[in-house]
């Protein structure tokens, strides 16, 4: 099946991409901007699957989840990370520019997901493009975040 090949995959990629927390200028920025990125994550996509408006009939440890918890806290808080760490010096329209680098194949990767795979799937009212704004929404939150910890006294500035 696909899909399982999908969590496996999405599980080496988180556990590969924790490297990434470490990179310059300071774990005391990147780790926390991780734990807010995985916490954002799993409000939106609890709401939605409580609301059924998304659902994952393929997911890791079925009888535990209900949510996508590989998505939410292994592959979507490191694209995010990513988002941040290279916009860490940009200005707006580097941090919009960005965005769109990040978060359009992000977008389109859970389209694909859910018209060619029983990993994901749209319910209700939920369509595509709102699903195309979230992945918008989380980047601009985490950027967001990431300004807020980079004003904190205990962290280190490049």
């Amino acid at each position: 099946m696909i899909e399982r090949s999908i969590i496996k995959l999405g599980i080496i990629f988180g556990m590969i991409s924790t490297i990434t927390l470490f990179k310059k200028p300071s774990v005391k920025i990147w780790f926390p901007l991780y734990l807010i990125n995985c916490i954002v994550n799993y409000v939106f996509d609890k709401s939605l699957v409580e609301t059924k408006q998304v659902s994952y009939p393929v997911r890791f440890q079925p009888k535990m989840f209900k949510i996508n918890v590989v998505y939410d806290f292994l592959v979507c808080p490191f694209l995010s990370i990513w988002y941040c760490q290279s916009t860490y010096h940009s200005k707006f329209p580097g941090l919009v520019g960005k965005l769109l680098l990040f978060a359009t194949p992000q977008a389109i990767y859970e389209i694909v997901l859910e018209r060619k795979t029983d990993a994901l799937k749209f319910k209700g009212k939920w369509r595509w493009l709102y699903s195309f704004f979230l992945v918008f929404v989380v980047k601009v939150i985490s950027r967001g975040m990431l300004e807020v910890i980079k004003k904190h006294p205990g962290a280190k500035s490049i």
